[in-house]
Protein backbone atom coordinates (compact mmCIF):
# COMPACT_ATOMS: atom_id res chain seq x y z
CA UNK A 1 0.00 0.00 0.00
CA UNK A 2 1.44 3.28 -1.13
CA UNK A 3 1.98 5.78 1.93
CA UNK A 4 -0.68 8.48 -0.11
CA UNK A 5 -3.20 5.67 0.50
CA UNK A 6 -2.33 5.44 3.57
CA UNK A 7 -2.23 8.61 4.53
CA UNK A 8 -6.07 9.42 3.12
CA UNK A 9 -6.64 6.24 5.43
CA UNK A 10 -5.15 7.42 8.61
CA UNK A 11 -4.49 11.62 8.57
CA UNK A 12 -6.41 14.12 11.19
CA UNK A 13 -6.03 17.65 10.21
CA UNK A 14 -6.51 19.94 13.89
CA UNK A 15 -5.80 22.93 15.04
CA UNK A 16 -6.55 24.15 18.73
CA UNK A 17 -9.63 26.54 19.07
CA UNK A 18 -9.03 30.14 19.20
CA UNK A 19 -12.85 30.36 21.16
CA UNK A 20 -11.87 28.25 24.22
CA UNK A 21 -14.42 25.54 23.20
CA UNK A 22 -12.82 22.72 21.36
CA UNK A 23 -13.77 19.51 19.28
CA UNK A 24 -13.16 16.09 21.40
CA UNK A 25 -10.65 13.78 19.21
CA UNK A 26 -13.30 10.88 19.56
CA UNK A 27 -16.01 9.17 17.91
CA UNK A 28 -19.01 11.67 17.73
CA UNK A 29 -22.45 11.50 16.81
CA UNK A 30 -24.19 13.94 14.22
CA UNK A 31 -25.14 16.34 17.43
CA UNK A 32 -22.07 16.26 19.32
CA UNK A 33 -20.23 17.96 16.57
CA UNK A 34 -21.04 21.81 17.33
CA UNK A 35 -19.98 22.43 21.08
CA UNK A 36 -20.66 25.83 22.56
CA UNK A 37 -19.02 28.16 20.51
CA UNK A 38 -18.26 26.95 17.34
CA UNK A 39 -20.41 26.46 14.62
CA UNK A 40 -19.85 22.66 12.47
CA UNK A 41 -19.66 22.56 8.72
CA UNK A 42 -19.22 19.22 6.88
CA UNK A 43 -17.07 21.38 4.01
CA UNK A 44 -16.55 17.65 1.79
CA UNK A 45 -17.65 14.11 1.54
CA UNK A 46 -15.00 12.37 0.07
CA UNK A 47 -16.15 8.57 -1.26
CA UNK A 48 -13.67 6.11 -1.92
CA UNK A 49 -13.73 3.08 -4.11
CA UNK A 50 -11.73 0.49 -1.87
CA UNK A 51 -12.16 -0.13 1.79
CA UNK A 52 -15.21 -0.69 3.89
CA UNK A 53 -18.32 0.91 1.26
CA UNK A 54 -19.90 2.34 4.64
CA UNK A 55 -16.70 4.53 5.42
CA UNK A 56 -16.13 7.79 4.01
CA UNK A 57 -13.77 10.25 4.68
CA UNK A 58 -15.03 13.89 5.45
CA UNK A 59 -13.28 17.56 5.85
CA UNK A 60 -15.24 18.89 8.95
CA UNK A 61 -14.39 22.73 9.45
CA UNK A 62 -15.71 24.32 12.46
CA UNK A 63 -16.55 28.42 12.93
CA UNK A 64 -16.46 31.08 15.60
CA UNK A 65 -20.26 30.69 16.91
CA UNK A 66 -20.46 34.71 17.46
CA UNK A 67 -17.59 36.06 14.63
CA UNK A 68 -17.17 34.59 10.72
CA UNK A 69 -13.88 32.69 11.76
CA UNK A 70 -12.21 29.42 11.06
CA UNK A 71 -11.30 28.18 14.10
CA UNK A 72 -10.71 24.15 13.34
CA UNK A 73 -10.13 21.66 10.47
CA UNK A 74 -10.21 17.71 10.40
CA UNK A 75 -10.20 14.96 7.93
CA UNK A 76 -11.62 12.18 9.61
CA UNK A 77 -13.72 9.12 8.95
CA UNK A 78 -17.45 9.27 8.35
CA UNK A 79 -19.04 5.96 9.11
CA UNK A 80 -22.65 5.76 6.68
CA UNK A 81 -24.44 3.13 8.44
CA UNK A 82 -24.03 4.94 11.82
CA UNK A 83 -25.90 7.89 10.91
CA UNK A 84 -22.25 9.77 9.84
CA UNK A 85 -20.89 9.31 12.73
CA UNK A 86 -17.34 10.59 12.93
CA UNK A 87 -14.24 9.21 14.33
CA UNK A 88 -10.80 10.06 14.39
CA UNK A 89 -8.07 9.54 12.80
CA UNK A 90 -4.31 7.61 13.62
CA UNK A 91 -1.57 9.41 14.43
CA UNK A 92 0.29 6.90 12.83
CA UNK A 93 -0.07 8.80 9.50
CA UNK A 94 2.71 11.47 10.63
CA UNK A 95 5.39 8.96 9.31
CA UNK A 96 3.42 8.54 5.96
CA UNK A 97 2.20 12.50 5.32
CA UNK A 98 2.57 16.00 6.07
CA UNK A 99 -0.34 17.66 6.93
CA UNK A 100 0.47 21.72 6.99
CA UNK A 101 -2.58 23.88 7.74
CA UNK A 102 -2.03 27.92 6.77
CA UNK A 103 -4.49 30.35 8.23
CA UNK A 104 -4.40 32.86 5.16
CA UNK A 105 -7.13 35.05 6.70
CA UNK A 106 -10.09 34.41 9.45
CA UNK A 107 -11.96 33.00 6.46
CA UNK A 108 -9.75 30.98 4.41
CA UNK A 109 -7.39 28.30 5.08
CA UNK A 110 -5.04 26.04 3.15
CA UNK A 111 -4.60 22.72 3.42
CA UNK A 112 -1.55 20.98 1.85
CA UNK A 113 -1.23 17.28 2.13
CA UNK A 114 1.71 15.65 0.98
CA UNK A 115 2.90 11.77 0.81
CA UNK A 116 3.98 9.24 -1.82
CA UNK A 117 5.73 11.68 -3.87
CA UNK A 118 2.48 13.88 -4.04
CA UNK A 119 1.32 17.45 -2.58
CA UNK A 120 -2.46 17.74 -2.67
CA UNK A 121 -3.67 21.60 -2.16
CA UNK A 122 -7.18 22.56 -0.98
CA UNK A 123 -8.77 25.97 0.44
CA UNK A 124 -11.22 25.80 2.93
CA UNK A 125 -12.96 29.34 2.58
CA UNK A 126 -16.05 30.70 4.37
CA UNK A 127 -18.58 32.48 2.14
CA UNK A 128 -20.83 35.74 2.51
CA UNK A 129 -23.34 32.94 4.28
CA UNK A 130 -20.70 31.65 6.22
CA UNK A 131 -20.25 28.16 5.39
CA UNK A 132 -17.29 26.79 4.68
CA UNK A 133 -16.26 25.25 1.05
CA UNK A 134 -13.55 23.48 -0.44
CA UNK A 135 -11.39 24.92 -3.21
CA UNK A 136 -9.14 22.97 -5.52
CA UNK A 137 -7.09 23.24 -8.68
CA UNK A 138 -8.85 21.19 -11.17
CA UNK A 139 -7.71 19.53 -14.19
CA UNK A 140 -10.68 19.18 -16.44
CA UNK A 141 -10.99 18.42 -20.41
CA UNK A 142 -7.62 19.17 -20.90
CA UNK A 143 -7.72 22.41 -18.63
CA UNK A 144 -6.40 23.42 -15.68
CA UNK A 145 -9.37 25.36 -13.63
CA UNK A 146 -8.17 27.14 -10.57
CA UNK A 147 -9.79 27.26 -7.42
CA UNK A 148 -13.12 25.25 -8.37
CA UNK A 149 -15.44 24.84 -5.52
CA UNK A 150 -15.49 20.73 -5.11
CA UNK A 151 -18.68 19.54 -4.16
CA UNK A 152 -18.25 16.18 -4.83
CA UNK A 153 -15.26 13.65 -4.03
CA UNK A 154 -14.18 10.51 -4.64
CA UNK A 155 -10.91 8.91 -3.93
CA UNK A 156 -9.99 6.39 -6.88
CA UNK A 157 -7.18 3.75 -6.31
CA UNK A 158 -4.27 2.32 -8.37
CA UNK A 159 -4.49 -1.48 -8.64
CA UNK A 160 -2.54 -4.05 -8.96
CA UNK A 161 -4.47 -7.51 -10.42
CA UNK A 162 -7.22 -5.25 -8.53
CA UNK A 163 -5.78 -4.86 -4.90
CA UNK A 164 -5.08 -1.34 -4.11
CA UNK A 165 -1.45 -0.06 -3.76
CA UNK A 166 -1.61 3.57 -4.72
CA UNK A 167 -3.87 6.43 -5.25
CA UNK A 168 -4.71 7.16 -8.78
CA UNK A 169 -6.52 10.39 -8.70
CA UNK A 170 -8.63 12.65 -6.56
CA UNK A 171 -11.66 12.53 -8.90
CA UNK A 172 -13.89 15.72 -8.37
CA UNK A 173 -17.50 17.30 -9.16
CA UNK A 174 -16.91 20.92 -9.30
CA UNK A 175 -18.13 24.73 -9.87
CA UNK A 176 -15.84 27.08 -11.91
CA UNK A 177 -15.90 30.83 -11.03
CA UNK A 178 -18.17 31.49 -13.61
CA UNK A 179 -20.65 29.21 -12.24
CA UNK A 180 -20.47 26.03 -14.64
CA UNK A 181 -20.06 22.63 -13.56
CA UNK A 182 -16.96 20.93 -14.07
CA UNK A 183 -16.10 16.95 -13.76
CA UNK A 184 -11.95 16.38 -13.27
CA UNK A 185 -9.44 15.69 -11.00
CA UNK A 186 -7.99 17.77 -8.37
CA UNK A 187 -4.11 18.65 -9.31
CA UNK A 188 -1.39 17.56 -7.38
CA UNK A 189 2.58 18.11 -7.60
CA UNK A 190 5.24 15.89 -7.40
CA UNK A 191 7.33 16.19 -4.41
CA UNK A 192 9.86 15.00 -2.21
CA UNK A 193 8.77 12.26 0.29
Amino acid sequence: MSTLLLAFALTSLTTSSMTGASVPHAALTVDQLAPDGLRHHEALRIDRDFGESDWDLVIDAWSDAHTPALVDIRLWWLTTSLNDRRSPLSNRSKKYVDIELEPNSDRDWTVRLRGAGKEFVFDVELDASEQAHVFADVVADGASIEHCRVHDAKLVARRLVGIPIGIAKLAVECTDRSGRHRSGEAEFRKVRR
